[in-house]
Parts: structure tokens; sequence; C-alpha cells
């Protein structure tokens, strides 16, 4: 990629070209997966997945990647779209399905790199980390609390980290994360006077596309981050993170007490779990 113009002043301190050959599979092209896409785009990945089956509607333009030219348009299309707007010479493959249900979610995920996770619940998130877990391929996940309050971040490494699950049952034993619920972020009275929402809904709004893009820049990050651990050689001015679980809060509110409050772990295998540790291989 060195002769490519559009990425020549990053050549003094980022080297795309190593980047290259990386596969990555976009499992959710919602506000979050959209925004991670095109800045890996950006950042000299150009071997792309795209995986969702909703198109982006009204609603979705505040926060989205694409803007109101996409509306009606399946959400797969419109981000692949943005992708070669940036670099037109990005490989790109479309499955406009549900991750549930895709037939060869397995050879996906196999022959991916990284796996970006960024859908919107926890079953497919814990299938996604049941199969990467097993398929023996990184993922990174990323989600924006309620509100825009803030969000976390995490990745998955093989045999260096551990899993979702291990990371759920770490979480119950921190003051991580403590007091987020989603759903019970506000009261009923709150929640109307804002939103004019039910409960289920309000899960659906996550605030400022501002507040989305913090997420989406440590998402981004913990991305190139696990590219990179694959390597032969990192790129130039990158070095590895020490951390692969981050908490951030863009304004305090409770669990929160200040604007921009980072919290990180190192989180490493759990022997107990029963999805990476040694009884789920027994």
């Amino acid at each position: 990629m060195s002769d490519d113009p559009a990425f020549a002043r990053l050549a003094g301190l980022f080297d795309v070209g190593l980047l290259k050959d990386a596969r990555v599979l976009v499992a959710g092209c919602g506000s979050g997966g959209s925004q991670v896409a095109l800045q890996l785009a950006m950042s000299g990945i150009r071997d792309f997945t795209l995986l969702d089956n909703d198109e982006l509607e009204i609603e979705n333009v505040i926060r989205h990647a694409c803007g109101r030219r996409y509306l009606g348009q399946r959400k797969v299309g419109a981000v692949a779209d943005l992708i070669l707007d940036r670099n037109p010479a990005a490989a790109i493959t479309e499955l406009d399905v549900d991750l549930m249900s895709a037939p060869d979610l397995d050879d996906q995920i196999a022959a991916s790199s990284v796996v970006v996770l960024a859908t919107d619940n926890d079953q497919t998130r814990y299938l996604v980390n049941q199969k990467c877990v097993e398929l023996e391929t990184p993922f990174v996940t990323g989600r924006v609390f309620t509100r825009g309050i803030g969000g976390e971040v995490f990745a998955y490494n093989p045999g260096v980290t551990g899993c979702l699950a291990c990371l759920e049952g770490v979480l119950e034993r921190t003051t991580l994360r403590q007091g987020i619920r989603e759903i019970d972020l506000v009261d009923e009275d709150v929640r109307e006077k804002m939103y004019g929402m039910e409960i289920a809904e309000i899960k659906d709004s996550p605030g400022l596309n501002i507040d989305i893009a913090f997420i989406t820049c440590f998402h981004t990050r913990l991305v190139l981050d696990t590219i990179a651990r694959g390597l032969p050689e990192r790129p130039k001015f990158l070095p590895p993170l020490e951390h692969n679980y981050f908490v951030w809060g863009n304004r305090p509110i409770p669990p929160f007490s200040k604007h921009f409050e980072l919290q990180k772990i190192a989180l490493k295998p759990q022997e107990g779990c029963l999805i990476c540790g040694p009884a789920s291989h027994e």
C-alpha cells in the first residue's frame, strides 16, 4: 500500500502495508460496527466481511457512519460503499444474514484474523465468543451504555486472555461496571420524559454519536493491536497494549464519578471457565 497516495502521509508513523493481508469479520454493521469498519479501512485494513441483516432507517442516521443517502439500503451494502470510497482496492464480502442462523459462520470466523463483535445483544455475543474459543480466532467486542454515559471494550486472544465468559465472572467480583444496568439506569418518570419509550426500547437509545465515537475508537485500537499480535512484525509506533478490557465514562453519572474516567484490567484465562477453561475441553 506504499504506492497508494491516500496513505502516503501515514508511512512515517504507521506501516499500513503490514496490515494488507489481515481479514476482518465485522459482525454487526450498526452505529458501532459501521464506525469501527470505517476507521479500520482508514488504518489500512482492506479485506472485510460484513455481516448484518438490517437496513438503514431514518432514526439510525444521527449515530450511524452512513447518512441519509443510504436510507432504505441494507447496512452491509451501505457500509461497503463507505469503505470503498476510502479505499477502492478493498475486498468486501457482504453477508446479509442473521448471525444466529448464518450457515457458514464457522468458516467465516475461522478464516478471519479477528472478529469485530458489534452486535447489540448478549445472545449473539456469547455465540461468537464460544465459536471464537473453539476455532481459536481473536475477537474484540464493544458496547455503549444507555444514554451514552460510557461503554466498554474487550479483546479476546486465544490462549493468552480469558474469554467473554471469564470476563463476566471476574466483573461480578470487581467494582468495574458497578451499578450499570442498561434498562434500569433511570426511573419510569425520567425515562418517559426523556424518551417517551417503553423499557424494552431504551436499550436501543445509546446517546449521541460522539458518545459512541469514544467507544469505537477504543474498539478500533484494540482490533489493530489484536491484528498486530499475529504479525511477524508489528507496525511502527504501535506498541502492544497491556490491558484487554476497558471501561470508559463519558460524564460523571453513576457509576462514573468524573468526566472521561477510565478503568482497565488485563484479563487472564479463568481456570473454572466453562467455555475456555480446561474443563471445557474434556
